[in-house]
């Protein structure tokens, strides 16, 4: 993390003091006319000689009268009576390239006076008799020749700049996209209470925002065969992604004008140079969106109160649509420069160009969700390793050419991001955690609260243990506990598996040094504050979480799901704090449904006096099921039988549980003749 920060700034330090081809918009800068003009003048000869010979391209019409006030006096023909406003545009235009490209640097001045001079005391293209020979006057070139070629330039540049209006759009749409969910998050936290009653803000809910992409279908589990596996979106992201690919369809069909006019080649050549100058821009447009939407500290995830792995699914989608638009243009410029792509490849820009698209999809194969769920600490290196290199690629590939910006917007954002998670992990600094096995491959990570912590529930964080790879890190779901934060972590391959195996060679209980970064997460706790009653659903990891909602409410019940009744003595210490019902379902032990109090329910537990005198000021009672729960039936008949006009659903758990959550609130929500809400605290990573 500290290396990719310090390349960072680097690559931002280096901005600062580069001077670098910004982004420009072409159109209606005088670039067509005298480009133009120039191809005009090119045709004739004139009595020049270049002090310089390999600038004679340029310098012939920079510092030679009679070219210059030729190529002016052309200007002003294809102006067709506009007033000197665009002329100006023109003339400075010519200055600046024959600053940047020739010998002669004259001031405006001077070219306004070849202008006067040339306007006054010219001859005609048809008036000149041998037109080989050389040209002492100011001439107008000729008209037919320069009118499909000004056609030409027009289309070209209006095409290149509509590259840059088009990301621009792309940005302008995820800009909409973040405004409603800014909309929608502010609706759920000033809480207006017939808001989601009205009919039609249910059927959305039916139809749109909570339902999975298919009836029945998944969305935070996995579809998986043999040799594949694949996470799928929900409805809502389906539809951004179909508006996504509307929009690029657009972008990639309009019309290229390659049949109108002349651009240095045959119809099939300018199509070909339209299509790889724009979807290369549109490239670079996307860049900035795909690092913002990955990083950590996000300040959207705070305005649209959208889960991380929303922004994730965004992140990748973008990349998707980065990565075909580099393809199409890599492509498009293959085909251009045949015959000449090994000469070319000697070229910086060039071979880096091509490396930059060659990394990209390298890095969208590893992205598999395979690979990332089986090596993900491979993946999550790599994945970084080669973002540095697609980004310098990039820098070098257009650091000649233009649209800097977009690579300089992109650095910038993920230097904050960098330098954020910097801070927060020296703010909270290595510190000596406790270690202890609670369950069955489970253990408990226990450290003291620093005073600046800010803690809601749903806070998770990403951990650090100490060690040859000490720069692992991954995110888990925290709670506080007597002013220590406290992570529950499941045991799985990786970090977690090797410090199980020293817990179990150290009598399940050690000392280790960790850093926590953090706190992120907890959006969703002030909105789930203002219903009347809640329902809170748990299994599997999410327990941690719902248990810290559930301590919260006043009014509502929790419904937990857990494999064995043994599991439900491990968060006996945040059970302790619960004043509302509780509804157990254990599926893989067996016994007789039973109703009793939290404290009967742990009294096989170590529990101390104060403990104990805890649980008798409880309220909530605990019904134990030793069976699957029916979810329809669970939220069905307490959102009929609550008296509430309002409720929240918060749930995390197993992935399977939460699709058939969602199957069953889409499927009753419009049926139920009350304000609900579902929050879904699952995170899919």
């Amino acid at each position: 993390m500290l290396t990719t920060l310090i390349l960072l700034f680097g690559i931002l330090q280096s901005a600062s003091s580069y001077e670098f081809e910004s982004t420009e918009l072409y159109s209606g800068t005088g670039g067509a006319e005298m480009w133009t003009c120039n191809q005009g003048i090119q045709k004739l000869t004139f009595d020049f000689v270049s002090q310089t010979p390999k600038k004679i391209y340029y310098d012939k019409f920079c510092a030679y009268p009679p070219a210059t006030g030729s190529l002016l006096l052309c200007a002003q023909y294809l102006l067709e009576g506009q007033d000197e406003t665009f002329m100006k545009k023109i003339i400075e235009k010519t200055v600046d390239t024959c600053r940047r490209y020739s010998s002669y640097h004259y001031d405006e001045d001077y070219f306004w006076n070849q202008l006067h001079n040339a306007t006054s005391n010219h001859v005609a293209f048809d008036d000149i008799k041998n037109h080989t020979a050389p040209l002492y006057v100011n001439m107008m070139p000729n008209k037919t020749l320069v009118d499909p070629i000004y056609i030409g330039y027009t289309n070209y540049y209006r095409n290149i700049d509509s590259g840059t209006w088009f990301s621009v759009g792309f940005c302008a749409f995820f800009l909409l996209l973040l405004l409603l969910g800014a909309i929608h998050n502010f609706m759920r936290l000033i809480f207006l209470k017939g808001f989601n009653n009205l009919k039609i803000v249910k059927q959305f809910q039916s139809k749109v925002l909570f339902s999975t992409l298919l009836p029945g279908g998944k969305f935070s589990d996995i579809y998986e065969w043999k040799f594949l596996s694949i996470l799928i979106p929900n409805m809502v992201q389906f539809l951004v992604d179909v508006m996504i690919f509307i929009i690029q369809m657009v972008f990639y069909c309009k019309d290229y004008k390659q049949n109108e006019g002349y651009f240095f080649g045959t119809s099939t050549y300018v199509w070909q140079r339209a299509v790889a100058d724009r979807t290369g821009i549109m490239s670079f447009g996307k860049i900035p969106l795909l690092i913002l939407f990955a990083g950590r500290n996000n300040f959207l995830l705070w305005v649209t109160g959208w889960s991380y792995s929303t922004f994730l699914h965004f992140h990748k989608i973008v990349a998707y649509w980065m990565a075909l638009d580099a393809l199409i243009h890599s492509v498009a410029w293959t085909c251009i420069e045949s015959g000449r792509y090994v000469r070319n490849l000697k070229q910086t820009y060039f071979a880096c160009g091509v490396a930059a698209t060659v990394i990209c999809f390298v890095m969208i194969g590893a992205t598999l969700y395979p690979l990332r769920r089986f090596y993900y600490e491979y993946f999550l290196t790599l994945h970084i390793i080669f973002a540095i290199a697609f980004i310098i690629m990039c820098w070098y590939h257009c650091n000649i050419l233009g649209w800097m910006e977009w690579l300089v917007a992109a650095c910038a954002v993920w230097f904050f991001d960098r330098l954020v998670r910097v801070i927060r992990c020296a703010a909270f600094g290595w510190r000596t955690a406790t270690v202890t096995v609670v369950g069955d491959e489970m253990f408990k990570v226990e450290v003291p609260k620093p005073i600046w912590w800010f803690h809601k529930p749903g806070t998770y964080c990403y951990v650090y243990f100490a060690g040859w790879i000490f720069w692992e890190n991954h995110p888990f779901t925290t709670v506080l506990e007597d002013n220590n934060i406290c992570a529950y972590i499941k045991v799985k391959k990786g970090v977690t598996y090797r410090i199980w195996n020293k817990l179990n060679a150290n009598g399940g209980s050690m000392q280790w040094k960790v850093n926590f970064e953090g706190p992120y997460g907890g959006e969703m706790a002030p909105a789930i504050r203002k219903y009347n009653d809640v329902l809170l659903i748990a299994g599997g990891s999410g327990v941690p979480g719902i248990l810290e909602h559930a301590a919260q409410a006043k009014t509502g019940k929790l419904v937990w799901v857990a494999q064995h009744l043994s599991q439900i003595h491990v968060y006996g210490s945040l059970l302790l704090k619960l004043s509302i019902d509780v509804e157990i379902f254990v599926t893989r032990d067996h016994g007789e449904a039973k109703s009793c109090t939290i404290h009967d329910l742990l009294s096989d537990s170590e529990s101390s006096s104060e403990d104990d005198k805890k649980v008798a000021e409880m309220q909530g009672q605990v019904t134990v099921h030793f069976e699957r729960p029916n979810m329809f039936e669970v939220i069905d008949s307490y959102i009929t039988d609550n008296q509430g006009d309002n409720v929240a659903i918060v749930a995390c758990g197993p992935p399977r549980m939460m699709d058939d959550l969602r199957h069953v609130i889409s499927a009753k929500v419009t049926s139920w003749k009350k304000s609900v809400d579902f929050f879904d605290e699952f995170q899919i990573w």
